[in-house]
């Protein structure tokens, strides 16, 4: 879930389709030869209407509605990450490939054993409220997370530092492995060597001790202050409106000089209302779901660019194995065997998205085509149901022990995609005996029945993947506690053992090797039933100069260096 998500959760294919649990650590990596989005179409910025060219000191984003968590260490979904980004800087970011570069840290070392990381941050950083940010800022948020209250997802980021146990576990008043230097110089030392480390674990946003600051145990003062974030970011939190918008304006002591647009706003938006807006210049820039119709509408706006790019991410139906219809491995080869996925996706996407075969995006270095790939096949479908004991009966679908097969399905309401996809799941799986029993809901509300409370037998979301190769953030076992990226409880031996080893060792190339056969395991095992890749489009409006998009950059990488041009109004 690192990098939005999170583990992050994610955006996806619709403006609906969001988690990233991401948002962190998820499955992603960075390849050699990426480059920045394909533009799609020149736009003629004299065609921009007069909403957008008289709105001159202010850009407004779409983005989905987010669940308000807006705090570096708690912000679960993309959209959340959208508005910390804005408001915090980390240590680390990263560069267009994916490789880190520094943001407050200037400067680090890594010791010979690969275990102690030194950082040497930049002088004059200084937080919204005018107090210069130090190493012990540093340590309280690192500290923050390795708190025995803390009840968020990012613990994977410091659960390897020396003396974590002590300090969660025990009476221990300080963690070990973090140590101040000086103001400006702290160390993080680990238990063992974690080869994503730099990546994965020290780009989120610097908390303010003095601000933000608690006594152990104290945490939930964070939780008081989600609504009034505060950090050292380019912009400063204006105020929020749920399920409306969330405003900013530029931060006039941001240590990397003033932001150039005055002004942002982010926007919630649908699938039914996202083109409308950006063609009425009432939102700058937005995500829309790379379809064809889609294309078309907005190329008659006559004024927007298409940025279009693989996926880091992937789209996909969750399945609870806790339940004890989809305990059995054979159950749930049997659902993705009998799903007509690429009917569903070229129907939705025309061209635009590939099937998903393995729970790694195609830019990923670690990603392979030597695993178990499931076309579309009711027979086999049928055959493995029948073995494992679903008999089917007069009325077309399949019992067991006297108990019918049915799955609730909980998904989220207003989505093209959710609609396109929920005829096609139940025709095809009624086909094969099982009866599929749609819930629909807020996004908001299924992420709390799912993570928070794991009370679901299925769902379908999507996740944007994190940079490095370490699946742990989301299908490790310590995350399928509540609150958890693996609520369905997919717990493996192997896989468990694959993915710690993949993290010991710095050599890529083994690495690899590791990754490979631990996505062997997991598209046997299918815990999931995996859906799409897309191609991921953002509508950027001719107004906008200086933001680009690739698979591992985003808006908030640029936005301080962004700026608005001023065209005539048509």
């Amino acid at each position: 879930m690192k990098r939005r998500v999170a583990g992050f959760l994610s955006l996806a294919m619709s403006m609906s389709l969001v988690f990233s649990g991401c948002g962190k650590s998820g499955f992603g990596g960075a390849s050699k030869d990426l480059k920045a989005s394909e533009v799609l179409v020149a736009a003629n910025p004299e065609k921009l209407p007069a909403t957008a060219a008289n709105r001159k000191d202010t850009l407004i984003i779409g983005f989905g509605a987010p669940e308000g968590k807006f705090n570096p260490i708690y912000s679960s979904s993309v959209d959340d990450s959208y508005v910390t980004d804005l408001v915090f800087d980390g240590l680390l970011t990263n560069d267009v490939q994916g490789n880190p570069i520094g943001k407050v840290a200037k400067k680090w070392e890594i010791s010979e054993d690969n275990k102690t990381y030194t950082f040497h941050l930049n002088k004059g950083v200084k937080f919204s409220n005018g107090e210069e940010l130090t190493a012990k800022d540093v340590e309280f948020t690192y500290t923050a997370i390795c708190d025995p209250k803390y009840d968020a997802a990012r613990t994977d980021a410091v659960d390897m530092i020396v003396g974590y146990k002590e300090y969660h576990d025990g009476d221990a008043k300080t963690v070990e492995g973090i140590k101040v230097i000086d103001d400006h110089t702290i160390s993080f030392t680990l238990t063992d060597v974690k080869a994503p480390a730099l990546i994965s674990d020290f780009s989120y946003g610097i908390m303010c001790k003095s601000y933000y600051g608690f006594e152990k145990g104290g945490i939930q003062k964070l939780k008081d202050l989600f609504l009034k974030p505060m950090g050292a970011g380019p912009y400063l939190f204006k105020g929020y409106k749920a399920g409306q918008e969330a405003s900013f304006e530029k931060n006039p002591n941001y240590w990397k000089g003033e932001a150039k647009i005055n002004k942002v706003i982010l926007r919630v938006t649908n699938a039914q209302t996202n083109i409308q807006a950006l063609s009425a210049g009432e939102v700058d820039i937005d995500r829309i779901p790379a379809a064809p119709e889609n294309i078309e509408m907005l190329q008659a706006a006559g004024f927007i660019d298409m940025q279009l790019y693989p996926d880091n991410g992937y789209g996909y139906i969750g399945l609870n194995l806790k339940d004890e219809k989809l305990k059995d491995k054979k159950v749930r080869q049997a659902l993705t065997y009998g799903l007509n996925r690429k009917g569903f996706i070229d129907a939705r996407y025309k061209g635009y998205a590939e099937i998903c075969n393995a729970p790694v995006s195609q830019v990923s270095w670690a990603y392979t085509e030597d695993i178990t790939k499931y076309d579309y096949n009711p027979e086999k479908a049928n055959q493995l149901l029948e073995e494992a004991g679903w008999i089917k009966k007069d009325d077309g679908f399949r019992y067991k022990d006297g108990k019918k097969f049915e799955i609730n399905w909980m998904t989220y309401q207003g989505s093209k995609y959710v609609e396109m996809l929920i005829p096609i799941v139940k025709e095809n799986w009624k086909a094969i005996g099982i009866d599929v029993i749609p819930e629909l809901m807020e996004f908001n509300t299924l992420c709390t029945k799912v993570y928070d409370e794991q009370k679901f037998q299925m769902y379908n979301m999507s996740w944007s993947l994190s940079i490095d190769p370490d699946p742990s953030g989301i299908f490790s076992a310590k995350q399928a506690e509540l609150g958890g990226y693996n609520p369905g409880s997919w717990i493996n031996e192997d896989g468990e053992k694959l993915m710690a080893d993949a993290l010991k060792t710095t050599d890529q190339a083994e690495r690899k090797k590791l990754y490979q056969e631990w996505l062997k395991i997991f598209t046997d095992e299918v815990p999931y039933v995996l859906l799409d890749q897309s191609k991921q489009m953002w509508a950027v409006s001719s107004r906008v100069k200086g933001i680009s998009f690739s698979p591992y950059i985003n808006f908030n990488h640029q936005i301080a260096e962004a700026e608005l041009i001023e065209p005539k109004a048509k």
